[in-house]
C-alpha cells in the first residue's frame, strides 16, 4: 500500500498545499479539540462536573459548538470582569482586554499558548515536518489557533484571519493562512456564533481569494474529519463560486488524511462527498505513522526553497505593479557588471539556455500526456537529450517509443534502454498473474470499455484494459479512448486516475510505435 500512496504523490502536478486542523496539535501538543476547550472553560466557571451539560442543554443541536461557546462566553466574561480572583493573565495578555477584546479569548489565547508543548515521543516526526516545509509543501492553510505552524515551518509568512488574508497580495507560496485567528491576535479568534456568522457572511470573499490555490494545487487535508463542519463550510464556500466545469478540475486534487490507531494499516481509498449539492471525487488515505506521509511528500521537491520562490514572486509582483525595481530586484542583462553577486538580478539569456530551462521543467505528466495529445510546443530531439535522463530516474518505465520513432537524430542510449521492454515488462506482476481472473466476457478494448455494468466506474474500465493480451488489444480503439480522455479531462495525470491512464499510455506506446 505504501506503493499506492507513493505512486498518488508522484502523480502531484506540483508540490500541494496542506490544510490543517486541530488534529494535529492534538497530536503534537496534546492540545484539545474544539469541545474539550469549551469544556475546559466551562469547568472554571464552577465546581461541578455537570456544568458544561447544562450549557449544551440550552442548544437545540449538541454539537452546536459555536452557540454553545457563545453561552459559556456570555457567563465567562461577567464572571472575569466581577471576579478579579477569576483571572488567569500575564501582564502581555492583560493589555489586549485594555483594548477591548473578550476576555474570553484572550484566556483562550493564553491557555492555547502555556500548552504548546511538544509531546516528546513526536519529535523526530515534527523534525521531518520541518524538512517538508523547506521545498515539498507550497503553503498551509489553516483553523488552528495555536503557533505550531509558525514555530515548525522553514520561515513561512503568516497571514492572520480573514480581513488581512482578503486585504492582502498573497503570493501562494511558503505562506500560512490562518483564517480562524490566532492566539497571536486573540481578537481574530473565531470561536463563538457571532464569529461564525461574521466568517460566513464574508466567506464569498475569502472564496475568490483562495480559488487559484485550489485550482491549481493538490489539497492535503490533515488533522481533520471528513465531516467536520468547518470544512464543509469552507469547501461549500469554494464550490459555490465554481461552474460544474471547474468542479471537475477541483475534485480529484483533495486528499483526505485520516489517523488510524492501527499500526498496520496504511487505507486508500475513493471517497465521493457531496458539497453543497455537488458531488466531489476525493481520496482518503488512512494512516499512524505520519511519518510515512512525510517521507514520500519530501521526495518531491523543487530545486529551489520555497521561502526563496515566494520572495521572488513577491519582488517581481511588487515590480510588475510599480514598474521600478526594488533594493533587492534589479533588471540587467546576464552579464551586467553593475549588479553585485549579492543582488538577486532578473537576467535575460540566450534562446538555447532559457530553452534547456524550460526543458528541464517539464515533468512525467507533460511527457505522458504529449504522447497523446502532442501538445508540447518543443523539439522531440531536446525532450531526450535534456528531459528524459531528468525524468528516468523517477519513472523506470518512462515511455520512449514515440518520441524515438520521430526524433530527427539518431538517441543510441535510449534507443538500447527502449528495445529492452517487451509487453509485459511494462506492466506489472500483479496485472500479468491475475489477467485470466478479471475479465470473463468478451476481451477486447471497446467492450469493456463500453461495458454498461462498470460505464461509471473509470478504475475499474481502466484497469481492465491493462489486463488484456498484447494480441486482443486494438490500438485504434486504445488511441481513440486515450485520445478522448484527454479531451474530457487534460489533467487526468493530476488525479486519483494517474497510474491506471500511465499504464495505458506505455502499452499504446509500446504496440504503436515500438512493437517490432
Amino acid at each position: 500500500m505504501n506503493e499506492e500512496l507513493k505512486d498518488l504523490i508522484r502523480n502531484f502536478n506540483t508540490i500541494p498545499f496542506l490544510f490543517v486542523g486541530s488534529g494535529i496539535t492534538r497530536r503534537y501538543y496534546g492540545l484539545p479539540n474544539w469541545e474539550g476547550l469549551l469544556r475546559i472553560f466551562a469547568s472554571r466557571m464552577g465546581d461541578d462536573e455537570y456544568i458544561y451539560n447544562s450549557y449544551v442543554s440550552k442548544v437545540q443541536d449538541k454539537k452546536d459548538y459555536p452557540m454553545i461557546a457563545e453561552l459559556i462566553e456570555k457567563d465567562f466574561k461577567q464572571r472575569w470582569f466581577d471576579d478579579k480572583n477569576f483571572r488567569n493573565l500575564s501582564d502581555n495578555y492583560l493589555s489586549f482586554i485594555e483594548e477591548n477584546v473578550s476576555p474570553f479569548k484572550v484566556e483562550i489565547a493564553s491557555y492555547v499558548e502555556n500548552n504548546s508543548i511538544v509531546l516528546p515521543q513526536y519529535k523526530t516526526e515534527i523534525d521531518k515536518f520541518r524538512e517538508l516545509t523547506k521545498k515539498s509543501i507550497s503553503g498551509i492553510i489553516t483553523t488552528n489557533y495555536d503557533c505550531f505552524l509558525e514555530n515548525h515551518t522553514d520561515r513561512y509568512t503568516t497571514y492572520i484571519g480573514q480581513e488581512e488574508l482578503v486585504s492582502s497580495n498573497i503570493q501562494g507560496i511558503a505562506e500560512i493562512y490562518k483564517i480562524h485567528g490566532c492566539i497571536t491576535n486573540p481578537d481574530s479568534i473565531v470561536i463563538n456564533k457571532t464569529d461564525y456568522e461574521e466568517f460566513e457572511a464574508k466567506s464569498q470573499y475569502l472564496a475568490a481569494k483562495l480559488m487559484t490555490i485550489f485550482l491549481e494545487y493538490p489539497i492535503i487535508f490533515v488533522g481533520y474529519s471528513i465531516t467536520d463542519e468547518n470544512i464543509q463550510k469552507i469547501l461549500k464556500a469554494i464550490v459555490d463560486c465554481l461552474s460544474d466545469k471547474n468542479i471537475s478540475k477541483l475534485r480529484n486534487r483533495f486528499i483526505f488524511v485520516e489517523y488510524s490507531e492501527n499500526d498496520n494499516i496504511i487505507d486508500i481509498s475513493s471517497l465521493l462527498k457531496e458539497v453543497g449539492g455537488k458531488n466531489i471525487l476525493m481520496t482518503k488515505v488512512t494512516l499512524k505513522n505520519f511519518e510515512i506521509l512525510y517521507d514520500l511528500l519530501l521526495e518531491k521537491k523543487p530545486s529551489i526553497p520555497v521561502r526563496v520562490l515566494r520572495f521572488l514572486k513577491d519582488e517581481l509582483y511588487n515590480y510588475t505593479i510599480t514598474n521600478e525595481p526594488t533594493s533587492n530586484l534589479k533588471l540587467a542583462s546576464i552579464d551586467d557588471k553593475r549588479v553585485d553577486d549579492g543582488d538577486l538580478a532578473l537576467a535575460i539569456g540566450t534562446v538555447s539556455e532559457i530553452t534547456s530551462v524550460g526543458l528541464k521543467g517539464i515533468d512525467s505528466a507533460d511527457w505522458y500526456r504529449n504522447i497523446i495529445l502532442e501538445d508540447l510546443n518543443c523539439s522531440i530531439d531536446d525532450l531526450l537529450e535534456v528531459t528524459a535522463p531528468i525524468l528516468i530516474k523517477q519513472d523506470d518505465k518512462l515511455p520512449l517509443h514515440k518520441y524515438l520513432s520521430i526524433a530527427k537524430h539518431n538517441h543510441l542510449y535510449w534507443e538500447q534502454s527502449a528495445s529492452k521492454n517487451n509487453f509485459d515488462n511494462i506492466i506489472s506482476n500483479t496485472i500479468r498473474k491475475d489477467r485470466h481472473k478479471r475479465i470473463k466476457s468478451e476481451r477486447t478494448v471497446l467492450s469493456i470499455w463500453n461495458d454498461i455494468n462498470i460505464i461509471d466506474n473509470l478504475t475499474k474500465r481502466l484497469s481492465l484494459i491493462a489486463h488484456l493480451e498484447e494480441n486482443e488489444i486494438n490500438i485504434d480503439d486504445l488511441e481513440r479512448i486515450l485520445f478522448d480522455i484527454f479531451s474530457k479531462e487534460p489533467n487526468i495525470l493530476s488525479t486519483i486516475y494517474s497510474t491506471d491512464v500511465r499504464r495505458l499510455i506505455r502499452i499504446y506506446d509500446y504496440l504503436k510505435f515500438g512493437k517490432k
